[in-house]
């Protein structure tokens, strides 16, 4: 199967459920991890020492999510991306598709004000589009070259390239165009990462399920220790160890997509969710709708409602940004396939029979 993108709006001919169940799992990180440390700040020095437990679980809910974003990159470069100007469109048009229904909605209820012709121009040309989808966008066009190198060069190579690249990548962590893993470069190691592991199968690659969903767990709670530790002796809960470039995140994010590459699953209804996936992101991540909605209202209920009620309330809202974005973009792929028949139909009227 060549699944080649995050979720284009183009059926495979055969879909690995395990793979889409993982993408599912996926978005739901995201929406918990944008629930947890970006609508509330990480436990503080009192905090910890006055609720260590609620603390505890609180930065081990964030250490099990934040592997969240690696893994569609990872997904990425297990199959390879090989860029189809269809795909590639598809992508185009359910990102403006959604940003312009969240805009609908969010203007029909009074939320927001009618946009101006420059903020209708930005929203054309998405140049206000999110920092991952920028990224992905990247990547998508640079994965030929990606690609040519990785079937061009020897496993020892490949390597020790992979090697230098994390080391440095690592070093220059911080720096603005490494920008902590949300950027194209850091996106191209974690591509070739899979890739190698793809082509290269080898004894750290082929444990067992097990050992698979152990090391996940543990690096996992590692994080957890160490950013607990980390706020307790500087006194500072500014998320050190939560970054997507962590050498933590990144085993644990391995790993865990290791463990759903050896689950065997045939599932229609987890394809079909799968299948618009991407859109839970692009939906809650829009700018009108992630600050003064999702953030504000997991904020408020933090503040407002005891831990089981602020849970179940959380829960239960990131399942319902879940499900609609999903119907939504069922819509879209409606609107998708019309335009595509319309397309074909166009194209076949100027080409002659005897072409």
């Amino acid at each position: 199967m060549k699944k080649n993108d995050i979720q284009s709006g183009v059926k495979a001919k055969v879909r690995d459920s395990n793979i889409e169940l993982l993408r599912i799992v996926a978005m739901l990180l995201v929406l918990i991890v944008h629930a947890n440390f970006s609508s509330i700040d990480p436990p503080s020095q009192a905090e910890i020492l006055s609720c260590p437990l609620s603390s505890f679980l609180r930065s081990l809910s964030e250490s099990l999510s934040i592997i969240c974003v690696n893994l569609f990159i990872l997904i990425s470069g297990w199959y390879g991306i090989r860029p189809r100007l269809p795909r590639f469109a598809a992508l185009v048009f359910q990102v403006l598709f959604i940003g312009l229904s969240v805009y609908l909605i969010l203007f029909s209820l009074g939320k927001v004000e009618s946009w101006k012709i420059t903020d209708w121009i930005d929203f054309i040309t998405m140049k206000k589009v999110n920092w991952f989808v920028a990224c992905y966008i990247m990547l998508y066009i640079c994965s030929p070259v990606l690609n040519v190198f990785c079937e061009n060069v020897s496993q020892s190579f490949f390597r020790k390239f992979m090697i230098v690249y994390f080391a440095v990548e690592l070093f220059y962590v911080h720096e603005r165009f490494i920008a902590n893993g949300c950027s194209p470069l850091s996106f191209a190691g974690l591509y070739l990462l899979a890739r190698y592991a793809k082509m290269y199968p080898n004894r750290l690659t082929s444990l067992n399920r097990k050992s698979d969903i152990a090391i996940y767990f543990l690096t996992a709670f590692l994080t957890t220790v160490l950013s607990i530790v980390h706020t307790i002796y500087t006194g500072r809960n500014d998320g050190t160890f939560y970054g997507y470039l962590s050498p933590l995140a990144i085993v644990g994010a391995f790993y865990f997509f290791l463990f759903f590459t050896k689950v065997n699953i045939r599932n229609r209804i987890i394809n079909w969710v799968a299948a618009s996936s991407f859109a839970v992101y692009l939906f809650h991540i829009n700018t009108l709708f992630f600050a003064t909605c999702y953030l504000a209202t997991i904020r408020r209920w933090f503040s407002i409602d005891s831990t089981p009620l602020f849970v179940a309330k959380t829960l239960l809202f990131i399942v319902c940004v879940f499900t609609f974005s999903i119907f939504l973009d069922k819509i879209r792929l409606l609107f998708w396939n019309v335009f595509t028949r319309l397309f074909l139909r166009c194209k076949s009227c100027f080409i002659s029979p005897n072409t």
